[in-house]
This record gives C-alpha cells, structure tokens and sequence, in this order.
C-alpha cells in the first residue's frame, strides 16, 4: 500500500490575518518534533512565504506551470527544517490559472508521497484558485482574528465549501489573541454560527498569542518558534501541532 500523506490547507475568508506566518511556523514546529513536511506555497498570485524565510529560489510554481519543471524539481530545504515548494508574486497569469492548470497541480502535488504531512499555504477567500487548493486537503484549517470581517469572511468561506463541496472537516486557528479566554471566546461564536445555520462543528486547534515577537521575526526573516523556542507563543505552536498530528 502506498502511504499517503495528510495534507493540510492554512486558509482565510480574508487576507492579513498572518496565514502564511502560522503555515511556516506550524511547519518548522512539526520538523522540529520528527515530522517530515512540505509546505506548498498556493497564493499564487501573491506569493510571500520565501521572503519570509529569506529565500530567493531559482525556480517557482511558474516554471513548472509555463516551463517543462516538475515539482519535485523545484523543492528547497529551509531553515526551518521542512521542505517548500515556492510561487510567484505579481504575476497576473499566475492569479488567473484555468482548471486544467490547476488539477495539473494538484496531481503533482499527490505525487509525494515520503512526506509526513503537506501544509498548503493557499491565498485568501472564495477564488477558485484558493477553494481548489483547499479542496485537495483533508483538513482546512481556518485562521481567524477579532476583526469583525475576519470573523463575516471566515464563516463565508465554510459556507461556501460546505454547500457547494461538501466540505466539512474545517479546524481554527485563533490568531494574534489577547489571552486564551479571547481565542475561546472569538473560536465559540464562529462555531455557533456554523452550528446554527450549516449544522457543522468546528475543531479548536489553538490560539497564537498577541506577541512582538512575531513582527520582529517577520521583519528579521526568521521563524519565531526557533529564535525563541521558550516562549509563549512557541508553546502554542506545539500544543496546535499535537492536534494536527492526533487528527
């Protein structure tokens, strides 16, 4: 039997909300306790996640997807442990795939199979582009915050997967919360909602708290459960990974 591995996808209804720095910290968490991981880079249009590792590839999504590149031809090693496949940014052809394009994509992503678990950073919203890549996980993890439209976005995005896909294994990640009693409470009204008018439950995987460590990290190019592996926030990240790991 081929082993296949768990692939996750860090989504959003909206941008801003810190995706990519919870998929590139949750990845180096789970390096860091034996996992072997591949993050895919999914925004395509608006592609970050080597700049924040501080990594200039050769070659991107773009060369496999106008170029005769596969993907296994275009993974790097980063600082973090884990693997990355990158994308590319501000490239308009790149936001505006067809679907052939797309599922090409998604095959080759299958395609791996010495991984432990695949994390798919995948861009924000309901694009086709974005709910495709979340529909090849089989887990959406949902990033949330207290802005009110992050909240109206997130619950837009279930939706949609919900009733038009059928999706219904959605996890939440509260991120950049004041304390733990927050995140409980901003995760209970999204999961009341959900439950009221889709009929679904939802999976608290955790909370990532309000810290300057992240902006510092961010700015420095660093993954701040490394520089930091004692902190808080750290401790968060490896609570939120042993759940990713018991689901």
């Amino acid at each position: 039997m081929t082993f296949r591995p768990m692939i996750l996808s860090v989504t959003s209804g909206k941008g801003g909300v810190g995706k990519t720095f919870v998929s590139a910290n949750l990845a180096a968490t789970l390096a860091k306790a034996g996992k072997k991981v591949l993050v895919v880079d999914c925004d395509l249009g608006l592609a970050n996640i080597d700049i924040m590792l501080g990594i200039t590839p050769r070659h991107t999504l773009q060369d496999v997807i106008f170029g005769k590149l596969e993907l296994k031809d275009i993974v790097y090693p980063t600082k973090g442990g884990f693997d990355l496949i990158p994308s590319s940014s501000g490239v308009r052809e790149m936001a505006q795939l067809l679907f052939e394009k797309i599922e090409a994509i998604k095959s080759m992503i299958l395609s791996f199979t010495d991984y432990d678990l695949i994390i798919l950073d995948t861009g924000a919203g309901i694009a086709d582009t974005v709910l495709q890549f979340n529909l090849l996980a089989s887990r959406n993890i949902v990033i949330i915050n207290r802005e009110l439209t992050c909240m109206t976005d997130a619950y837009s995005m279930v939706k949609v997967m919900f009733q038009v896909f059928g999706s219904q294994a959605f996890s939440v990640i509260v991120n950049s919360a004041a304390d733990e009693k927050e995140a409980e409470r901003l995760f209970s009204h999204l999961h009341s909602i959900c439950g009221k008018f889709l009929g679904i439950s939802l999976q608290y995987l955790g909370f990532i708290p309000r810290d300057d460590l992240v902006p510092r990290s961010i700015v420095k190019q660093e993954l701040a459960v490394l520089t930091a592996p004692q902190s808080g926030l750290a401790q968060s990240f490896a609570q939120i990974a042993a759940k990713v790991c018991a689901c």
